[in-house]
């Protein structure tokens, strides 16, 4: 299979400053490339993934590659970091990566409701098996206010207030049950205004919903605060965020705590986005503990 290419990979590895039997936590394990390099280098991986799909994708793939006796997969939340360290690592690690974007398949798999072209699904869910609220439900049960402040606050979207009516609209005809039918119903609304849009007019919207549905933001915050617990003096931690919230969210707590050491923030180059037009958005933080 076409595996995820994972941006500003050669980046992180090195802000990590990856030794060789020290031991790294991956909290977003996806197809498990940054993993992959750390395990190059010679370091342990802990690789953790809400995804179980993925999960398993990754683990083949390591495996494959020869690295199984140095890599731990563990099917969590990231928001769990401090419990695994404690319950199953059993002492402080070495470094810590957070990548907050969907891996490929998730992007444009059938099934998952993130892609704008799934036609049998908007449920959204990283780990379905133990998640409830899906992005159906919010879209068909949610009222004028609750989806406003979605699509306002989380989308940015300066049109929130037509675009909220518009799928009201449409769900009373009959329920949204597909991203491609929520995705056409944004277009038509942009088409129908005559408005442009230099990226899908949907993206934004869709991003939002996954937030939510997932609390990514609630979760990367209490990871945050877990990582001065877990990770070693002068270990650190890399983070890459791609919506301007979660970017926001890790400023304020680097601002905020003194144990943490920032570091220049760090974006994909022109010759990575050219290659990898996913990595036009991403923003790499990373930071020590002091």
């Amino acid at each position: 299979m076409d595996f995820h290419i994972p941006v500003l990979s050669t980046e992180t590895i090195d802000l990590l400053n990856v030794q060789p039997d020290k031991i790294y936590v991956d909290g977003t394990l996806g197809h498990g490339g940054h993993t992959l390099e750390i395990l190059k280098k010679g370091g342990l991986v802990y690789g953790i993934d809400q995804d179980p799909q993925n999960l398993e994708i990754a683990t083949n793939r390591i495996k494959e590659a020869g690295f199984k006796n140095h890599f731990f997969p563990v099917h969590n939340n990231f928001n769990e970091l401090e419990n695994i360290v404690t319950n199953q690592i059993k002492q402080k690690i070495d470094g810590l990566i957070i990548d907050l974007g969907l891996s490929q398949n998730q992007q444009t798999g059938q099934g998952r409701g993130f892609s704008f072209n799934d036609e049998s699904s908007l449920d959204m869910r990283l780990d379905p098996e133990n998640q409830e609220l899906t992005a159906e439900e919010i879209i068909n049960t949610y009222d004028y206010d609750e989806l406003f402040e979605i699509f306002s606050k989380y989308a940015q979207e300066i049109y929130s207030k037509p675009i909220v009516l518009r799928i009201i609209s449409e769900r009373q005809k009959s329920p949204i049950k597909t991203a491609t039918r929520l995705a056409n119903i944004i277009r038509d609304f942009y088409k129908d205004r005559h408005i442009r849009s230099k990226i899908d007019p949907s993206t934004k919207i869709f991003m939002a919903l996954r937030i939510i549905v997932n609390d990514e933001f609630e979760n990367l915050k209490k990871l945050l605060i877990q990582s001065l617990n877990v990770v070693k003096k002068d270990g650190k931690v890399c983070i890459i965020t791609f919506h301007s919230g979660e970017d926001r969210i890790v400023k304020l707590f680097l601002n905020q705590n003194p144990l943490c050491q920032a570091e220049k923030s760090v974006k994909a180059s022109f010759e990575e986005i050219k290659k990898n037009p996913l990595s036009r958005s991403a923003t790499l933080r990373s930071y020590r503990i002091v």
